[in-house]
């Protein structure tokens, strides 16, 4: 009987979390992304471009093909600790749209734009004096695209990369193009 009980119960837990396509769930979701980001500076030291970590969490809405969200991404900063400190770091305000090839399938590749704005916090010294100090707030847009696997219906787990032009945020009287790519794998929830 206790064999028979809990074949039944393994049986209806996974009948609920493969349940049918037309049981799909549409509706507000949150995410958690986390990756590795790196920065291009035209003009800048190479450490700029090192892979850092980057985290963002979004709140957003999904209806059938289309998904929308609102996200805020952290990057960690780049710091160099030699007589000449570099300290660079970005973080920015996102509004993505979403386009899912196949919606309500395990697998669905998806392509995604997004506008908003980052923060750019620039700073570099040679020794003790500041070279070059500025703090500047741009206009941000990006593209990308990605894999998404359904775990449930409300449940999925996304890889993906993205591209961002982060503008060309003047410092001390010079414009220094920003442009960074992301490659990141994160979760997403449908509540």
């Amino acid at each position: 009987m206790k064999k028979l009980l809990l074949t039944a119960s393994v049986v209806a837990l996974f009948a609920a979390f493969t349940a049918p396509a037309h049981a799909e769930c549409d509706g507000i979701y949150g995410a958690f992304r986390a990756g590795q980001v790196k920065h291009k500076i035209k003009g800048a030291q190479d450490n700029i471009d090192n892979a850092r970590l980057m985290m963002s969490g979004a709140l957003g809405y999904r209806w059938e093909y289309f998904r929308t969200e609102l996200e805020y991404i952290w990057r960690k900063y780049n710091k160099d600790t030699n007589v000449n400190k570099t300290l660079f770091k970005t973080y920015s305000y996102m509004w993505n749209v979403y386009y899912d090839v196949l919606p309500y399938n395990w697998w669905s590749p998806y392509v995604g734009a997004g506008l908003g704005y980052t923060k750019v916090r620039f700073f570099q010294s040679n020794g003790f004096f500041a070279s070059e100090d500025w703090d500047r707030t741009k206009f941000t847009w990006s593209l990308g695209g990605g894999l998404s696997l359904k775990v449930t219906n409300r449940l999925n787990f996304d890889v993906g990369y993205r591209f961002y032009n982060m503008g060309k945020p003047k410092g001390d009287g010079k414009a220094y193009p920003v442009k960074a790519q992301e490659i990141y794998g994160g979760i997403r929830y449908v509540f």
